[in-house]
């Protein structure tokens, strides 16, 4: 597999995916975070030791932005820079930490200082060109991303970049293009699919089923991809595959809340001329609750199936919970007064 540039900055920005995981914990974070320490803890023995060495103070930048350190690290960049600008990495790292403080300008300088200290590096221009998107400076990404082509027709992150660049223009047939010729180049790219469901399931076109199941083919286990699946079958009504994705999810996910909500609003609604169905929705709605309770979505949920089984008295009480939660839920409200209460 072709390997692709790694860009860190603005990565999440620009991509804009929505998140569909629920902030669980991830396996050994913990001790992740003591090896973090015990390593800074020998850089700093190191720098000591070696207090001219600027390769030292960049791990230790690095090191302290993984931990989201970010005035230590400017602090590492800063010392850097100034004593010598002439290295395109260092002006990269130098370039995160600021734009993940706010300092948008800087960052730019510092991205521009890359670019013309290592024309050659296509990562500095795709850096920069990100930059620009993110400032809304379409015409000034589109020329570096241009140059990078130039440079390496086959870079999969360009067509990816152009992609987001015409989505956000609103001209989807270029921004398709583009996103389909990123996976030319890069047959496991995993966000160029995501984007490409998306942009096809905004117009209905089943093929969005397909670029989701080519996300999950990259990432079996992608929330993400199985819940944008789960959504698009129930956009176009077809209810057991909609079923299937949101079920897989959970397998994943058992506390995933849209999931959970999804399955509860099918079970009720869509399937709900069966009592069991209805039943089956409650325990969903109860999950979702479960899963994120200051959410009036599993009260209001939960409450139209206790109204559909006949029991008022839970229906008032999981609308009136809703309420408690968010005042302006205008749903609870309504069922309220179609209640009399």
């Amino acid at each position: 597999m072709m390997k692709l540039v790694q860009i860190t900055l603005l990565t999440g920005i620009l991509l804009g995916f929505s998140s569909c995981g629920n902030g669980s914990s991830e396996p050994g974070k913990n001790d992740s975070l003591k090896d973090s320490a015990q390593t800074l803890t020998t850089i700093n023995q190191k720098i000591l030791a070696d207090p001219n060495n600027l390769e030292l103070y960049h791990t230790r930048a690095r090191l302290h932005l993984g931990a989201k350190n970010y005035e230590a690290a400017i602090n590492d960049m800063d010392r850097i820079i100034q004593l010598d600008s002439t290295k395109s990495v260092w002006l990269l790292t130098a370039a995160d930490v600021n734009f993940f403080v706010g300092k948008v300008s800087k960052t730019e300088i510092l991205l521009k200082k890359a670019v013309q200290v290592d024309p050659k590096n296509v990562d500095c221009k795709l850096r920069l060109a990100q930059l620009h998107h993110y400032m809304k400076r379409f015409e000034e990404e589109v020329k570096l991303l241009d140059e990078v082509l130039l440079q390496d027709v086959h870079n999969a992150q360009a067509y990816f970049m152009k992609g987001m660049m015409f989505k956000e223009l609103g001209d989807t047939t270029k921004a398709i293009s583009s996103m389909q010729t990123a996976v030319e180049q890069e047959p496991d790219y995993y966000s160029a699919y995501i984007q490409l469901g998306l942009l096809f399931a905004a117009k209905n076109d089943p093929l969005a089923a397909q670029y989701y199941q080519n996300a999950l083919r990259v990432n079996p286990n992608s929330e993400e991809a199985l819940y944008n699946l789960g959504i698009f079958f129930q956009s176009v009504n077809e209810l057991n595959a909609a079923l299937d994705a949101y079920t897989r999810l959970l397998k994943i996910n058992p506390e995933h809340f849209d999931a959970n909500f999804n399955l509860g609003m099918l079970h009720a609604v869509k399937l709900g001329s069966d009592p069991k169905m209805v039943t089956k929705g409650m325990e969903y709605f109860a999950a979702a609750i479960n899963a994120d309770p200051k959410s009036p979505r599993g009260y209001y949920g939960r409450g139209y199936c206790y109204q559909r089984k006949g029991d008022v008295t839970n229906a008032e009480a999981d609308y009136r919970k809703a309420l408690e939660v968010d005042p302006q839920y205008t749903n609870a409200a309504l069922a309220l007064e179609e209640l009399g209460k």
